[in-house]
């Protein structure tokens, strides 16, 4: 089950959401980003876009179900909705227009910009399509996950690589032992790439000009 919280609401309940506000005073960004335990860059290895949208989507529902939760909760990291103009307008890459799809049938409209609570059972699908979404969508926020005690902070890049940040050592020492089950790999260097093109651009990805 995938169920939205509003914006204001979310961040009440979950003030540990990395936020970013535009001050037009000065004329730049303000930042927050909570604590940090530890700090992660976790990555699989895969020879295709498609094959590593499955074992991503497959390969954090059971770091998740390793972890002890039962669902997380998906949070833009400023006002920006979930689905902007320029994804709707596209036509030319069929795995962003089955993510729009599967977001729309979810009753995630153009102007949402909350939080989204997704359980286990729905979390390989949702991921799957939300990987699609970031990686070819640039004007969109980087959208956080965590689970409701707000152990821990991660979002997925446009390279598919899980950025996975830990609050505390309780959880950092899960993780550690969670990792071990699984395919994820550390990038020790933490210097993300494509591992499907020969240079760092993405064909499907665009942003607004």
């Amino acid at each position: 089950m995938i169920i939205k919280i509003k914006r204001e609401d979310a961040l009440h309940h979950y003030n540990r959401f990395p936020q970013r506000t535009y001050d037009y005073i000065k004329e730049e960004e303000d930042y927050f980003y909570p604590k940090v335990f530890g700090n992660y860059i976790l990555t699989l290895k895969s020879k295709s876009v498609k094959g590593h949208a499955k074992l991503l989507s497959t390969e954090l529902a059971i770091l998740t179900m390793n972890l002890g939760f039962e669902d997380l909760i998906f949070l833009g990291d400023n006002k920006n909705y979930w689905l902007t103009k320029l994804s709707l307008s596209r036509e030319d890459y069929k795995p962003l227009k089955n993510a729009l799809e599967y977001f729309m049938d979810n009753k995630i409209g153009k102007r949402f910009n909350g939080a989204l609570v997704v359980d286990n059972s729905n979390l390989s699908e949702f991921i799957e399509h939300l990987f699609y979404l970031t990686r070819c969508d640039a004007s969109l926020p980087y959208f956080y996950f965590m689970d409701k005690n707000q152990n821990f902070i991660s979002n997925i890049c446009q390279y598919g690589n899980v950025h996975f940040d830990t609050l505390n050592k309780k959880t950092d020492t899960h993780l550690k032992q969670a990792l071990v089950k699984g395919k994820f790999e550390i990038i020790y260097d933490k210097k993300c790439f494509s591992q499907f093109a020969k240079t760092s651009k993405i064909k499907a990805r665009h942003a607004v000009v």
